[in-house]
């Protein structure tokens, strides 16, 4: 039998996507997606949703979820304590997170819908929104194009 979830990650997650930043962000987004945010070391998934343009967090687990990020504690408290206004620094430390060495500071993900849904559901849309910082950081990664990001988002394409 799992644990509660720990109440100081659930504060900071509602925190982080309080932030003027992350509201911008996720703008794009359609109300009513989904994505599941497993905590590891509470071994818990809870749900990120937009709800009247509103990123919420909600203590359950989502019924069918666009894509699952696995968050060891270490990537957690790299995120979330980032302050910015600026998208592409956040987008940043995630994709850093992504790529990460260190399974504790590495988040995992995987997308459980296709290409077209990612389109249509808007989670394409907040790639430009990082601006050249971040365009500059995917193209450093060997992802210049549209295409090539794409590509790379359906190798973490799981049923």
């Amino acid at each position: 039998m799992s644990q509660p979830i720990d109440h100081s990650q659930e504060i900071s997650l509602r925190n982080f996507f309080e932030q003027p930043v992350a509201q911008r962000a996720m703008k794009p987004i359609k109300d009513g997606s989904e994505i599941a945010l497993c905590l590891m070391s509470q071994g818990e998934t809870i749900t990120l949703t937009k709800q009247s343009g509103v990123p919420v967090i909600r203590i359950k687990t989502p019924s069918n979820p666009d894509m699952t990020f696995s968050i060891p504690q270490n990537a957690l408290s790299q995120l979330t304590a980032i302050r910015t206004e600026d998208i592409g620094t956040i987008g940043i430390a995630i994709a850093k997170a992504m790529i990460a060495e260190d399974p504790e500071h590495r988040l995992g993900v995987q997308v459980h819908i296709g290409p077209f849904d990612l389109l249509m559901k808007g989670y394409l849309g907040v790639i430009p929104l990082g601006g050249k910082s971040f365009m500059k950081f995917l193209a450093s990664k060997g992802f210049a194009s549209l295409g090539q990001i794409r590509e790379a988002i359906s190798t973490l394409r799981t049923k």
